[in-house]
């Protein structure tokens, strides 16, 4: 399991120099670069779903900034919209939507022939996946990327950023060219194949895990421009990792534009202490920083989360230990165990 770091303060007596030397850091702060990060969203007042074969339609996102990001205009040049274009065979490019956007909070049209046209692509193909992130660019020229090649995205677990509305603090927008959800497979009432992963697991572990249908969907689930019919709302049961811990998870589905979430939530009311008894009895664990998408084609959910156990008792009580910091797991609705 892997293990948050504790850090600790030692005291020790500062030895007095007849000298005026300023003490120096042991990092340079005079380089350390201030920016901040955007939001960037799907507008529900417009087509939420790509057609395949076609550019047509009307696409847009809105722009945010987290509301503890202080003043940014002053080194602010501007922003630029970028399109990370995921094709139904796996290959991965991108092309700058929009730029010189300096405007935040505000809307951006997307002209998806014009963007297809910069991927090199006639239209999106069913299967496929666009994904819009924000570059930042500083006057001086920095650019802080929402997405490049060898990182990925930017901000992916943003649980310190708060805005203004109280939403999510999103680091991308996903549209899809997906095949219609096939809502039988949501109906609950079966168990389906879940494959966890653990760098602590030498094989990828596969269980059976009991679907239930939720027959209410709670109101801050549902984001606006949608209603809770909108929504699919599903209970998992499994246990996690295999390690006897009796859990369920629930995850929503918007039956409009295919995306899926789960707040954070206490999965197990008490994780086995027996496990590791040194840091104190069982606590609460919990599933954070959820980020999921689900394939319409193959009927498989891919989520990350940052899994936290809470220590209750002991040497350690108050803190919490995280099993990684976004563990990938995969649910096949289509595999029926």
């Amino acid at each position: 399991m892997k293990t948050s770091k504790i850090f600790l303060a030692l005291a020790i007596p500062a030895v007095l120099a007849s000298c005026n030397k300023e003490p120096e850091l042991p990092y340079d702060l005079q380089g350390t670069l201030h920016t901040f990060a955007v939001s960037v969203t799907k507008s529900t007042q417009h087509d939420l779903l790509l057609n395949a074969g076609s550019t047509d339609g009307e696409f847009y996102v809105n722009l945010n900034v987290p509301e503890n990001m202080g003043d940014f205009s002053s080194y602010l040049k501007e922003v630029q919209l970028l399109c990370v274009y995921t094709a139904v065979n796996g290959d991965v490019s991108s092309a700058i939507a929009a730029e010189g956007i300096t405007t935040i909070p505000g809307e951006v049209q997307i002209d998806m022939a014009a963007l297809c046209d910069k991927l090199g692509i006639a239209a999106p193909a069913i299967g496929d996946k666009m994904q819009f992130a924000a570059n930042i660019v500083h006057k001086d020229g920095t650019v802080v990327p929402g997405w490049s090649p060898t990182m990925g995205f930017n901000y992916r677990a943003p649980s310190f950023f708060t805005m203004a509305d109280g939403s999510d603090f999103s680091y991308c927008a996903t549209f899809t060219a997906a095949a219609p959800l096939q809502t039988a497979y949501y109906a609950g009432g079966n168990s389906v194949a879940w494959t966890g992963y653990d760098d602590y697991i030498e094989d990828d572990a596969t269980q059976a895990v009991t679907i239930t249908k939720m027959t209410e969907i709670p109101a801050d689930v549902v984001k606006a421009g949608f209603t809770a019919d909108d929504y699919i709302g599903l209970t998992i049961g499994f246990d996690f990792l295999g390690l006897g811990v009796d859990a369920e998870f629930n995850v929503f589905i918007n039956k409009k534009d295919y995306s899926v979430s789960a707040p954070t939530q206490t999965v197990a009311e008490a994780y086995p202490g027996w496990i590791y008894a040194v840091y104190g009895e069982g606590g609460p664990l919990k599933f954070e920083s959820f980020n999921g998408e689900l394939d319409t084609q193959t009927n498989v959910l891919s989520f990350t989360v940052l899994v936290r156990w809470y220590i209750q008792g002991g040497a350690y009580d108050g803190y919490s230990l995280t099993w990684g910091s976004a563990i990938p797991f995969e649910i096949d609705f289509s595999d029926v165990q």
